[in-house]
């Protein structure tokens, strides 16, 4: 796989304000010992915390209080009188983060690119600086849409935010308002080094976040992009070559065997479009015997600047068809191109001609 295959494109961002909880994560140190009574015991409530964490029954009422605060972070839920521990506060336990709930209004930024795995770019608190209610009248509000409902509950770490900090988006009003980005995210990946990063600028701030990389291999990704410029059909697999024709190449491509290959729009299945790319140094190699044989010729030529001795013609000849060995192209003897090259020539003979013609009358 080429080393140069680094596939890009610009994320599509929205904005929608509106009110509602985020949980971002936190510790809460209190909180560690009466979610492990609750795990020890199967349930606990006041009286139990305030004795055997507290030593004093009296403290039931800062007992019942922090029992109350586990429940409102969902890492506790009340049942005939005891508090069991959820499957988050066992996760709780386990890394010793809370997602503290946080209520107010909002700027969900987020994007439906293939490449993310969440939706959810960034939130932003918002100051509220005029009278919501005045504000509803001046301003156009829609429905919450799908993209957002689809993560409600779900732990997310966005990557446009810049502090690596999970969030989850517990409960958001139904009426929002669209707001539109000025900011520049692009998503670059590098297929060779199975690197995806998610790079560009947000409020003058420099966002560089890592994100999962694409399970595709990076064979599969080369063929695709063959396939997207009609390429497969052209490509030796086993050679790992570009088949072309000899009419095709210019003449530094027929010494180096390569090309930079252009793909204008890549394309890769379920992931979308990417940004115009040149991949250098594709190797190349003749479509067809014919082919093959006028491309040894030609590099065959090239390399005769001095006396065409025997030895010399044999090695050079050897070294012009060696990318060609499955064609076993039939290069001229020395005695038919010296012919060839002597009668071609149109006033003065080229040095080339007179190397061959040379080497060929005094028998060297």
């Amino acid at each position: 796989m080429n080393k140069h295959v680094v596939l890009k494109r610009r994320i599509a961002i929205q904005g929608w304000r509106t009110i509602g909880c985020i949980s971002k994560v936190g510790k809460r140190k209190e909180l560690e010992p009466i979610l492990e009574r609750a795990r020890e015991t199967g349930g606990t409530n006041a009286e139990d915390v305030a004795k055997h964490l507290f030593f004093k029954s009296s403290r039931t009422v800062i007992a019942e209080r922090l029992l109350r605060i586990g429940a409102a972070y969902e890492l506790l839920e009340r049942n005939s009188g005891k508090y069991t521990l959820t499957v988050d506060g066992e996760k709780a336990i386990d890394t010793g983060n809370v997602f503290v709930p946080e209520h107010g209004a909002w700027t969900v930024w987020v994007s439906e690119d293939p490449l993310l795995p969440s939706p959810v770019l960034r939130i932003d608190a918002l100051a509220e600086s005029r009278n919501r209610r005045d504000e509803e009248e001046e301003r156009s509000f829609e429905r919450l849409p799908e993209v957002i409902r689809r993560v409600q509950k779900t732990e997310v770490t966005p990557p446009a935010s810049g502090d690596g900090i999970a969030v989850r988006v517990d409960e958001l009003e139904e009426k929002v308002e669209a707001v539109a980005s000025g900011e520049s995210l692009s998503a670059i990946w590098s297929v060779h080094e199975r690197q995806l990063r998610l790079q560009g600028k947000w409020d003058n701030e420099t966002v560089d976040f890592d994100l999962e990389t694409p399970k595709t291999p990076p064979g599969e990704v080369w063929e695709a992009l063959l396939d997207s410029e009609g390429l497969s059909n052209d490509w030796d697999r086993q050679r790992h070559a570009l088949r072309v024709s000899f009419a095709e190449t210019t003449v530094s491509e027929q010494e180096s065997m390569s090309r930079d290959l252009e793909f204008p729009k890549p394309t890769m299945p379920r992931l979308g479009d990417f940004e115009p790319l040149t991949v250098p140094g594709i190797a190349i190699t003749a479509r067809s015997r014919e082919d093959a044989r006028e491309w040894a010729a030609m590099r065959l030529r090239t390399r005769i600047r001095d006396f065409a001795t025997s030895k010399r013609y044999d090695e050079w000849s050897k070294e012009a068809a060696a990318p060609f060995v499955e064609h076993r192209p039939e290069l001229p003897v020395r005695a038919e191109l010296a012919a060839t090259e002597w009668g071609d020539a149109v006033g003065k003979p080229a040095p080339r001609a007179w190397h061959l013609i040379a080497a060929e009358d005094w028998w060297l």
